[in-house]
């Protein structure tokens, strides 16, 4: 284990007791964070409170934590308002996995009777159950931000240790976004890794959203571990795979599907394929019903590391590349990169564009590992596509997790977008694949950027010396721009008659820099 071990979750949950087993079991250091504060403090947790009120504690609290996840992995049993501050608590996420243990109302009232519970003890007894949903309720954000969690009702310590431990040896990246807060978990050819993703919904009914190829190649296997975990679909809709098909009439097939089946406000929507299908099925969820829960389980690179990550749905209206949809977070996301052996090389390489993208926006330590083995990552080195999804969704998690809206920083996830969506957009969805047209569009950016004076010449040409290497158009006078750019005007980030261009400034740093249309394309040559 890499990292420490936080257990997080309401007084009463077990956190020490399972904090124990599993620390016995790993052989590593246990910590009690209320006794390493007691120790320090020369006096007990409700003498503090009485002494210091909340806000001491609290400071204490804050210290012994700073101390209990520096040095050597440990597990850590945290108070219940240890993670209450938002920045405590995304630091603790970046730093260590954070696993939540639940229960129910009246399993916590009745595990927290006794008195030393300060926060419980001035509630009157006939009233602790109020007092414990108003807390649980308060704190709601806090515990629902985590790497995993696990439910304690009618299981033995032993058997929340075994969940717990499970959750600490495959850790998940985290999208902390309060109440939508939900965890991209990975696998390696285990089905029932996103099956088991789908049963923790507990929904009324799998809905499964697929397409031909997928349910021809993937299909049967994922249906039996969802059969396997309690979930097998209510309904499964197969549509046709493309870009091309793309459009609000073929959601419109899948939401009748749903509806007919018997679908209601507690369906869980699956979309099991590329970036288009999982586009469509979480639009689907939108709308169906005013909204119902759904789970990304995307089985191509590109889907992996952008489109099933960041809870943006939509689909093509015309030449305008996703016009319409919405803002719907998935409650799970399961990579399972054993999907990419049967992708197209053509596909994989499309996925690689969005990988060298995210790289080069956040993480010049991956851009610089992709240049030393662009030859092992074209071959698809298992190894590499784990790491590559991993990272590369954790860039996208932490500028999602900042501004989940797109109204600031998220706009440079765009970087290549604006051109790249006007060239796939030109040849109909079918010339070029998004990420062909996304790596077009990044060569269009770094000529952009070293035109203005904002991306050093040297960061433009490993980018583009890149994407060659990994077998990704880099001409750029080749393709029809002077057909094509015409199309940025039905960018979704134009402002003011302004494009929100992204540029990059160096490996790491991009930056949002509003131009006029006409003015891209006399920079680009095509006005």
């Amino acid at each position: 284990m890499r990292a420490s071990l936080l257990l997080n979750g309401f007084m009463g949950a077990g956190k020490s007791t399972v904090g124990r087993l599993v620390a016995a079991r790993v052989g590593v250091p246990f910590v009690d964070l209320d006794e390493a504060i007691e120790a320090a403090a020369g006096m007990t947790v409700a003498a503090i409170f009485a002494a210091e009120e909340e806000a001491g504690f609290r400071r204490r609290e804050a210290e012994a934590l700073a101390t209990a996840i520096s040095g050597p992995p440990k597990v850590v049993a945290l108070g219940g308002g240890a993670l209450l501050d938002r920045a405590r608590r995304r630091e603790a996420l970046a730093r260590a996995v954070v696993v939540t243990l639940g229960a129910k109302v009246e399993t916590l009232t009745a595990r927290t009777r006794g008195a030393g519970r300060p926060l419980l003890d001035t509630a009157p007894h006939a009233s602790r159950d109020a007092r414990v949903r108003e807390l649980l309720e308060a704190r709601g954000e806090a515990y629902a931000e985590a790497h995993a969690r696990v439910e304690t009702d009618g299981r033995s310590p032993e058997e929340v240790a075994e969940a717990v431990l499970a959750a600490w040896a495959r850790p998940a990246v985290a999208v902390p976004l309060g109440a939508r807060s939900y965890a991209v978990r990975f696998a390696a050819g285990e089905p029932e890794v996103a099956a088991g993703a789908v049963a923790a919904l507990r929904g009324s009914g799998v809905f499964l959203v697929t397409d031909e190829n997928v349910h021809r190649l993937w299909g049967a296997g994922f249906a039996a571990a969802l059969a396997a975990a309690g979930c097998a679909p209510r309904v499964t809709v197969v549509l046709p795979p493309g870009e091309e098909h793309k459009r609000l009439a073929t959601v419109e097939r899948a939401l009748s599907a749903m509806v007919e089946a018997g679908a209601d406000r507690d369906a869980v929507v699956v979309g099991h394929g590329g970036g288009v299908i999982t586009d469509m099925a979480g639009l689907a969820a939108s709308l169906l019903l005013r909204g119902v829960r759904w789970a990304a389980v995307p089985t191509t690179l590109l889907a992996m590391v952008d489109a099933s990550v960041g809870g943006k749905t939509g689909v093509d209206l015309g030449p305008a590349k996703n016009a319409v949809g919405s803002f719907h977070q998935p409650s799970a996301v399961v990579v399972d990169t054993a999907h990419v052996t049967t992708e197209t090389d053509r596909a994989y390489r499309s996925g690689l564009a969005e990988v060298v993208k995210s790289a080069a926006l956040g993480d010049a330590d991956l851009f610089a590992r992709m240049e030393a083995e662009a030859e092992a990552v074209g071959a698809r080195e298992s190894r590499l596509v784990s790491e590559l999804a991993r990272r590369s969704v954790a860039v996208k998690a932490a500028i999602v997790a900042r501004d989940e809206r797109e109204s600031g920083e998220r706009a440079l996830l765009n970087l290549g977008h604006t051109v790249g969506h006007a060239l796939e957009a030109e040849g109909g969805y079918t010339r070029l694949t998004h990420g062909e047209a996304v790596s077009l569009g990044m060569v269009a950016a770094l000529r952009l950027g070293t035109a203005l004076g904002v991306t050093p010449a040297e960061t433009a040409t490993r980018v583009e010396a890149l994407l060659g290497r990994l077998g990704l158009p880099v001409d750029l006078e080749a393709q029809p721009l002077a057909a094509a750019l015409p199309l940025i005007e039905l960018d979704k980030k134009r402002r003011s008659g302004a494009i929100r261009f992204v540029l990059l400034r160096a490996l790491g740093e991009a930056v949002v820099h509003p131009l006029p249309a006409d003015r891209i394309r006399a920079l680009l040559g095509a006005s």
